[in-house]
């Protein structure tokens, strides 16, 4: 058929030649598709006129398609100062296309509000995604938790206190914020160790992170205000706690790895489900721990502990 020919075609003629008209191809819709869609600035709380909120990628499909996915919350590590939200949106997406609704929070930052409220807010994220579970396509029984360097530790013990009446609030308080899992890049584990930040610009002062964290106070002359930041606290062998993928780069001069040696031993002596990745030449928040082959691990270890 000549393009003389197709000119012609009224439109009723051109939909019943299509097969044989040279360059026009046939596609069909089948309703499984699946594409994700980036929601930004998705708000889960507001405290004290502070909004805050959740840089999301979620399933976009036809309506009436029931499929669900297990989501994975991911805590930005900022020295618990103001995060950059979409520092890693590319590794949420990347996670997302391997069938996950992935979602990044915003805590309330040091200067904000002292601790536990990074801890308060992870928990109330969580209670978010169960919340709205169906509008976001999200497998409630497969929530997952993730954090960085203080993200990191924010995560842990947001973890590992799910069950305790601690660090909590009654926002969203008929969902559980229990998670599957957790993981856990190079996290700060206890703010006491002097020794391990060696390059933390007057680490234990008042105008320290981890000072601010506190409330501008010294770490060491405030024991009652540092030790509950400090993650073994809360490992006990008769509380249950999720399985922990630990990483951490033996070259990091900014949280030494050996917080998490010390908390992986914990874990250990404890009985606690936990595996330790300890990264040669890598640094503190290394582009090592976010290829393809290390998200690929990440990966695996979430869809073992979906199968449980």
């Amino acid at each position: 058929m000549n393009r003389e020919e197709i000119k012609k075609m009224g439109f009723d003629e051109f939909k019943k030649a299509l097969d044989s008209i040279e360059n026009v191809h046939i596609l069909e819709a089948n309703g499984k598709e699946v594409y994700g869609l980036y929601k930004h600035d998705v708000c889960y709380v507001e405290r004290d006129g502070i909004k805050r909120t959740l840089q999301m990628i979620v399933p976009e499909m036809k309506e009436g398609v029931g499929y669900t996915y297990p989501a994975i919350l991911y805590v930005q590590g900022s020295a618990w100062m103001k995060q950059d939200e979409y520092k890693r949106l590319g590794v949420m997406a990347r996670l997302a296309q391997k069938g996950f609704v992935t979602a990044i929070l915003q805590y309330r930052e040091s200067d904000l509000a002292v601790f536990p409220a990074q801890v308060q807010d992870a928990k109330t994220g969580i209670r978010f995604l169960r919340k709205h579970a169906e509008e976001f396509h999200i497998d409630p029984e497969q929530v997952f938790l993730m954090g960085d360097s203080s993200g990191g530790n924010t995560a842990f013990l947001a973890a590992f206190t799910a069950d305790e009446d601690c660090m909590d609030t009654d926002v969203y308080g008929e969902y559980s914020c229990k998670v599957k899992a957790l993981i856990d890049f190079y996290g700060v584990t206890d703010v006491r160790i002097k020794e391990d930040f060696p390059t933390t610009l007057n680490q234990g002062e008042p105008d320290s992170p981890e000072g601010m964290l506190i409330g501008r106070k010294n770490v060491y002359e405030y024991p009652e205000l540092s030790a509950p930041v400090t993650a073994m606290n809360y490992v006990r062998e008769e509380v249950p706690s999720p399985p922990v993928l630990m990483m951490h780069g033996e070259a990091d001069d900014m949280v030494a790895c050996n917080q998490s040696i010390r908390l992986y031993k914990k874990l250990m002596e404890e009985g606690k489900d936990v595996e330790f990745y300890l990264m040669k030449n890598a640094g503190h928040g290394d582009v090592a721990f976010w290829t393809e082959e290390n998200m690929a691990i990440v990966e695996a270890f979430i869809r073992k502990h979906m199968e449980e």
